[in-house]
């Protein structure tokens, strides 16, 4: 029988918790009916109470853990248990590209018109609603001024309750490339330049690298759509990163973009408004991941061919995960941005596990993390 608290030196484990009667959802496809979960709440430096004293219950914190998850067994003692019956449990959402520094998703924030103190508190703000929205990891992008950095450090010391974060800090793009307008890119030209740009984020604790490699369709190139990086910066780029151990994500679109970033050993594609069903299938053999972010093409002009792209995907084992480009939390279509991408995906052809499997064990796959900490 396992004993109600532990104490090793001054750690003790102050209280247990059981759920009980739970439908629960693995995030590996398998459904536990009537399940328990048994959390464990951790407290340090504390003295053990007495025999006869009842431990104090205290409040959740990185400290707890879950003990054991699994189909109901009598051999737990706790203070506390918990009547869970109609509900299910499922593991925390994964949003694996977000952005958390804007005011909503159409702001135009492409000058810092609203200043380092204010956007870290717009920050920090959405991440809390990315968390009541389910989203217990979430992969930051774009964010200037080492506030990912800042947001990460604050909730992991708990001195704010979030998400867990992994900073990719900003984006890289060629000078004057598509987004060149938005503040905190990181424009440059050449591969040197590039370099020497992400060897001063890396070491500043990025988690992630992501990068721009593509641009607008045109006209002139067939209605295909831009090539903005050269194959030279794209494979510097990379291998810099794998260098440091630092999973790449491209935005790319069309095959030009996503042979060269598959070629070069890309980790995973974001977007890819276009990609033909024979590079499809070479992702899926060579295992790079597929981040759609569906709801950037939403309700626009390209959402068929978007949605398209997916199923097709679908149908050829690309691994795919789920991620927005916007707050997680933005309202859309009844819902918010993380759902909505979820019911995209089912629209597009995948089952509602498969989808929540996107947004858990596949995204974090994908983000190379287990329990929101990044593994290399």
């Amino acid at each position: 029988r396992r004993t109600l608290y532990e104490v090793v030196g001054k750690e003790i484990i102050m209280s247990r918790t059981i759920y009980k009667n739970a439908r629960i959802i693995t995030g590996t496809g398998e459904v536990i009916e009537n399940g328990m979960i048994v959390v464990n709440h951790k407290q340090k430096d504390f003295e053990a109470p007495a025999p006869d004293e009842k431990p104090v219950k205290i409040a959740p914190s990185t400290g707890d853990t879950i003990e054991y998850v699994g189909a109901w067994a009598d051999c737990w003692e706790a203070e506390e248990t918990v009547d869970v019956s109609g509900n299910t449990v499922l593991p925390g959402l994964i949003d694996c590209a977000a952005r958390l520094d804007t005011l909503y998703a159409g702001a135009d924030d492409y000058v810092d018109n609203i200043g380092i103190a204010y956007r870290t508190y717009i920050s920090y703000r959405n991440a809390a609603e990315a968390l009541n929205c389910g989203v217990t990891t979430l992969r930051a992008q774009g964010m200037p001024n080492n506030i990912y950095i800042a947001l990460k450090n604050a909730i992991n010391k708990t001195m704010f309750f979030g998400p867990s974060i992994l900073a990719t800090g900003p984006i890289y793009a060629v000078t004057a490339g598509k987004g060149h307008e938005k503040y905190g890119l990181i424009e440059c030209s050449g591969t040197d330049a590039f370099r020497a740009q992400m060897r001063i984020h890396v070491s500043r604790g990025l988690e992630g690298v992501t990068l721009q490699v593509t641009g607008d369709r045109l006209a002139t190139l067939g209605g295909e759509y831009n090539k903005e990086m050269s194959d030279a910066e794209i494979n510097a780029l990379i291998k810099q990163a794998a260098g440091a151990e630092k999973p790449t994500a491209v935005r790319a679109s069309g095959d030009l973009s996503v042979d060269s970033c598959i070629k070069a050993g890309a980790h995973c594609i974001q977007e890819g408004y276009w990609i033909g069903e024979a590079l499809l299938t070479k992702m899926a053999e060579r295992g790079v991941a597929y981040v759609p972010c569906l709801v950037t093409s939403a309700g626009t002009e390209m959402e068929a061919e978007h949605k398209a792209v997916v199923s097709a995907a679908i149908r050829a084992g690309v691994k795919i995960a789920v991620g927005t480009e916007i707050l997680p939390s933005e309202p859309m279509a009844g819902t918010v941005a993380v759902i909505r991408e979820m019911e995209l995906l089912v629209e597009a052809g995948m089952s509602p596990m498969e989808a929540i499997q996107a947004a858990t064990t596949s995204a974090a796959k994908v983000c190379k993390c287990k329990a929101g900490v990044l593994e290399n």
